[in-house]
């Protein structure tokens, strides 16, 4: 059972033991350090290898027992640079005249070659002073040589494997379970993911293995070191480190032995031999040695092993990671219970197996004793956590990843999810058809299954009579299969293209036969951008319906998050609105009537779903904006009913840049248009013959134009002393019917109750955008043509008055100026 520890530094607790004692003293800003040894050396503390100094010095006069009056810091070394000196010397005798122990302090992380380096100066300084030992210690990879029993340039059969205690005799092995002096130490998040990151650089060798297989070969040294964790006997040495002068061979032989013995019992995890060098091997183990990975409590290590992942396969493989926030948020909207079946069915690195371990894993905390506690949550992730994962790699991060918090990787299976569910079942019985209590997954998005290639998509019931079909699209209907009928929940990531597009709205509608929606909370355009992924998207929770269940009308949870916990960089955010959309959910869940205290959160009546899902398009500004359209005293049509036309602009095929020219048609363009006004100045031109060639995009003096993408929803009527013009394909043409004011229809898509009308149909995935059809079924308010006529002619005025007013502001501001000139330049 994993010991629950502080995120403290190792460095930190030495140092602290060492300031008790007496043997070390910080000035009162701590920026200065004093060592109070032979003498009193007071030094900056400001660089980091000084804190792994001072935390060494700690160790070797508090735990290897060497008296402080017979060490001395930066010593002169002779025959050497007059510059260099010895961070660390332990002398035999009180006249420090006989060297003992020579240490080379660096700080945590250095490179191999850096290490290398360090251990070249540390012989240097140990045989000009003809010391007996030296030491080389970067953070918590430490290297003892014994330099006076062999010949100057060995490097390695002269290891030994730790400074003695007290001048005594050097120990075959260093670590020894159970032994509280000898036993492996317990450091923080950082320290684990520096050793992780070390470890890595060792095998990735400056890029002679992909980074992928380097993390391949870091996890089966790093499985090696749990399985030695574990299986040691209290009072045994650990076989997992480097004993007295023995040689890499050796050490990798003792470490393949651990990793062959545990591929027989667990051939799930690794299939494939070590593939590494055994000087590789031994330098991982210089790194890892030291730590008690497994007593290191469940979130400091799950993080720093989510860190380190992410560190390496973000850009490569971001796809894999969904962000830690989102993760988090979608478990506790589903609220997984200690007796609830949870499968990912696209689980890349397991985050999601994981964040449902922990919160079962917290409840069993808060509400048992340790033991129970123990047991509780570690059968649930032994039995109830199931992923699946078609990359065989990454299937193998996700076993580490769950072996890292203490099992449940057996449920583990790489394969392609969508395949026949039977053959999965038989490649492993718990995965079954209307089994899993709980579904929590951020499927694959993109990709294209096709029937060419995969026999499987007539199966499905949205794959029928399709010649290909997307995966995310796929992964819906597979989800609902792997459900319990009428109890099932399913938390899903999904592109807004899914729950907005018309042409998918056969999609939403398999959803609703199917499903209950609980909630749909809308994520920012960034949530997925530092991980590789720009695609727009949202987090829709659903029930799988019973068999012949029909449903009446029920409230639909919506909610739009715009702050995440961490801002397009992936930097952290202070201001997280899933914190806030979870509380009101929460509530939500106990009383069906509860109406959100909070503006992004708000309820939708199934009945009212208009075909989208898309929590923007239900905002209650838009609601309450089409309320005010119903609830005034005029006749309300659409663009459709009042219009002879509505068409948009040519595809880009049909009109090209360099077929503009200096003068001929006007093509109009949506940067011509502004605040209800055509630009004039800034005009391109197409030729006759081609203006004729865009036959169906001609617009003419009183027509109305309109933006339909880029700078979405900007009207513009072209005016009398233009008399035919062209659009291009981000515009739409509206030709009116007699009898309706154009200037009015314009400046009435340009008010809020049209601006609102066309932002919320407009909002969809990447960009907003509007198609014809929306454009077509714009909701106008339309007076008497009169009233129509004296609301254009005042609008017309007031432009007039603002368009004066600038001018005359120009002109102060231009007096002003001037005015600045004749002060500076008078005599």
């Amino acid at each position: 059972m994993a010991e629950k520890t502080n995120h403290e530094s190792i460095f930190q607790r030495n140092i602290q033991r060492a300031v008790e004692k007496g043997f070390i003293s910080f000035s009162s800003d701590n920026s200065k350090i004093t060592y109070h040894c032979s003498r009193d050396y007071t030094v900056s503390f400001k660089k980091p290898e000084e804190k792994v100094r001072a935390s060494y010095f700690a160790e070797l006069v508090l735990d290897y027992e060497y008296p402080d009056k017979k060490i001395d810091i930066e010593v002169i070394v002779p025959r050497r640079k007059p510059e260099d000196r010895a961070d660390i010397v332990i002398y035999e005798d009180a006249e420090l005249k006989k060297p003992y122990l020579v240490v080379e302090c660096k700080k945590d992380g250095i490179t191999d070659a850096e290490f290398k380096q360090a251990i070249e100066q540390a012989f240097g300084n140990a045989n000009s002073l003809r010391a007996k030992f030296a030491a080389v210690i970067a953070g918590t990879t430490k290297t003892i040589f014994d330099v006076a029993g062999f010949n100057p340039s060995e490097r390695e059969r002269n290891v030994i494997s730790d400074v003695s205690v007290r001048y005594g005799k050097t120990p075959k092995y260093r670590f020894v379970k159970g032994d509280p002096a000898r036993d492996l130490k317990v450091v923080s998040r950082e320290e684990l993911i520096r050793a992780l990151e070390k470890s890595h650089d060792t095998v990735w060798q400056g890029g002679r293995l992909a980074p992928t297989t380097a993390f391949d070969e870091v996890s089966k040294l790093l499985f090696c070191k749990l399985k030695d964790e574990k299986g040691t006997k209290k009072g045994d040495t650990y076989k997992f480190q480097i004993g007295t002068h023995e040689s890499a061979e050796e050490v990798y032989d003792r470490i393949d032995s651990i990793y062959q013995k545990a591929k027989k019992e667990d051939s799930e995890v690794f299939r494939e031999d070590i593939r590494l060098d055994a000087k590789i091997v031994y330098n991982v183990v210089e790194h890892l040695q030291e730590l008690a990975i497994n007593k290191i409590d469940l979130d400091t290590k799950g993080v720093a092993f989510e860190r380190f992942m992410q560190d390496f396969f973000k850009g490569k493989m971001g796809q894999f990671f969904t962000p830690r926030p989102i993760v988090e948020f979608a478990v506790k909207m589903l609220n997984p219970e200690r007796t609830d079946s949870i499968l990912d069915p696209a689980c890349g690195s397991g985050g999601f197996l994981l964040n449902a371990m922990d919160l079962v894993k917290k409840f069993a905390e808060k509400n048992y004793d340790d033991r129970e506690a123990w047991e509780h949550w570690h059968n649930f992730a032994m039995n109830n956590l199931y992923g699946i994962e078609i990359n065989d790699q990454i299937a193998r991060v996700c076993k580490m990843n769950m072996i890292i918090h203490d099992d449940g990787h057996t449920n583990v299976i790489s394969t392609d999810s969508l395949r026949d569910i039977k053959e999965i079942t038989d490649m492993h019985k718990g995965f079954k058809k209307d089994y899993f209590d709980i579904i929590l997954t951020n499927p694959p998005f993109g990709a294209i299954v096709k029937s060419t290639e995969k026999n499987y998509l007539e199966k499905y019931d949205l794959g029928k009579g399709k010649k290909n079909q997307k995966t995310e699209i796929m992964f819906i209907e597979r989800c609902i299969d792997f459900v319990k009928p009428k109890t099932g929940r399913i938390g899903i990531v999904l592109p807004d293209g899914i729950l907005t597009n018309s042409s998918l709205q056969y999609v939403r509608n398999f959803i609703m036969e199917k499903c209950q929606i609980l909630a749909v909370v809308s994520l920012p355009q960034f949530a997925f951008t530092h991980y590789g992924a720009g695609v727009k998207s949202s987090l829709v929770f659903l029930r799988r319906k019973g068999e012949n269940e029909r449903l009446t009308k029920y409230p639909i949870f919506m909610a739009i998050a715009e702050h995440i916990g961490y801002d397009a960089t992936g930097r952290e955010d202070p201001v997280n609105d899933l914190d806030r959309i979870y509380d009101e959910y929460k509530k939500f869940r106990k009383n069906q009537n509860h109406r959100p205290a909070i503006k992004i959160c708000f309820l939708v009546d199934s009945a009212a779903i208009a075909g989208r899902f898309d929590p923007v398009f239900y905002n209650p500004i838009y609601i309450e904006n089409e309320k005010k359209i119903k609830r005034n005293k005029w006749e309300v049509k659409t663009l459709k009913e009042i219009a002879n036309k509505i068409v948009d602009g040519p595809f880009g095929s049909q009109l090209k840049v360099n077929e503009y020219v200096k003068n001929g048609i006007p093509l109009i363009r949506v940067k011509d248009i502004k605040n209800g006004e055509l630009l004039e100045n800034d005009f391109v031109f197409i030729t006759p013959e081609k203006h004729e060639q865009l036959k169906r995009s001609k617009v003419f003096s009183g027509d109305v134009i309109l933006t339909k993408a880029g700078s979405v929803g900007n009207a513009a009527v072209l005016p009398k002393h233009i008399a035919e013009a062209n659009i291009t394909s981000h515009l739409a043409k509206i030709e009116l019917k007699e009898g309706i004011n154009a200037e009015y229809v314009c400046h009435y898509l340009n008010t809020t109750l049209g601006k609102l009308q066309i932002q919320r149909l407009g909002n969809k995935t990447t960009r907003p955008e509007l198609n014809i059809s929306e454009v077509s079924g714009i909701k106008v308010v339309l007076p008497p043509l009169e009233i129509q006529n004296k609301i254009a002619d005042e609008v017309k005025k007031r432009i007039s008055e603002a368009q004066r007013l600038k001018a005359e502001a120009s002109k102060v501001i231009e007096e002003a100026e001037k005015q600045v000139e004749e002060m500076i330049l008078e005599d």
